[in-house]
């Protein structure tokens, strides 16, 4: 996979211009959502979420996403992991992040890793604000279809209560707008516009009720960090020191990696971990070989979430 060199070619262009599940501790139930205790998992793709027009094309998409859950499971509601992927915004990959939803579903969780609509182009500053746009919007749609399912026949059997969203770079990226930009924070005005031609800040559907539990950002980055503040969604941040295609820090023009990101959460009062990867290149926080350090990263972050008090 070329995703280095797909999303460098991204940011080099951006730079020029609800209740908590009780857990007993005692109980060996208890390492369900934190280790693995399914032997394997359940794969079912090609699940439509949304039928969206594309402006890159014209033509009108039907959005789809992939579930993995644990095999054999029994329980009537799982937390619900919404992944992301990266590729620049630009392409996807058919079983890119598959290890990484199959780790977490043998854990008990259920992971669905979304398609979104692409661009052909993110060179220039409104291009890159486009894109991102129409991932938010179809993110957003993904929510808003688990949350109706749960309340209809809840076919995959979710807690709607315990929804988890993240990814990697773009994915990440996405997944923190989504979480974080609210109708009140100050964007730039090429971001509104953007956001508008997909719907606004609801996407492009009837607004729900919802609550994310946590974000997972592997190696993503924001351009307003004044747009996560105290009292949203708990956030932990995973990224390689050898990252060369977003980088782990601020960059001179306004992009600010994990470090920054964390360093804002935390002074503004938000829940946040920061883990720095040592000798980890972009793409390998999203690939369980590559980083065997990171879901269990994740899987205590998010087990950890559902069961504060």
């Amino acid at each position: 996979m070329n995703h280095i060199s797909s999303f460098a070619r991204l940011v080099v262009a951006t730079l020029l211009i609800g209740s908590p599940l009780v857990l007993c501790a005692d109980d060996v139930s208890s390492r369900r959502y934190l280790n693995q205790v399914f032997d394997d998992h359940v794969r079912t793709g090609d699940i439509v979420f949304a039928e969206r027009t594309n402006d890159a094309t014209g033509q009108l998409e039907k959005l789809t996403l992939r579930v993995f859950e644990p095999k054999g499971d029994t329980e009537a509601q799982r937390p619900l992991v919404i992944l992301t992927p990266g590729g620049a915004f630009m392409r996807h990959e058919d079983f890119w992040m598959d290890d990484v939803g199959a780790d977490l579903a043998r854990a008990g969780y259920v992971v669905a890793i979304n398609r979104y609509r692409l661009s052909k182009d993110i060179g220039s500053l409104p291009t890159f604000l486009n894109a991102l746009a129409k991932a938010f919007s179809d993110q957003k749609a993904v929510i808003r279809f688990f949350v109706k399912d749960a309340a209809e026949t809840n076919r995959f059997r979710i807690d709607p209560e315990n929804i988890f969203i993240g990814g990697h770079s773009a994915g990440a990226i996405t997944s923190m707008h989504v979480a974080y930009l609210d109708a009140d924070d100050s964007v730039s005005e090429l971001m509104t516009k953007a956001l508008q031609q997909y719907g606004g800040i609801d996407g492009e559907g009837e607004p729900l009720p919802y609550s994310i539990r946590g974000v997972i950002n592997l190696s993503g980055f924001v351009m307003h960090l004044d747009m996560i503040e105290k009292d949203e969604p708990p956030l932990i941040s995973i990224h390689g020191d050898r990252d060369q295609v977003v980088a782990i820090g601020s960059t001179d023009t306004g992009l600010h990696g994990s470090i920054p990101i964390h360093e804002h959460a935390s002074k503004a009062g938000l829940a946040s971990e920061l883990h720095v990867i040592r000798g980890a290149e972009h793409n390998d926080t999203a690939d369980t070989r590559r980083c065997p350090e990171c879901m269990p990263l994740a899987k205590r972050f998010m087990f950890n979430a559902m069961t504060k008090q």
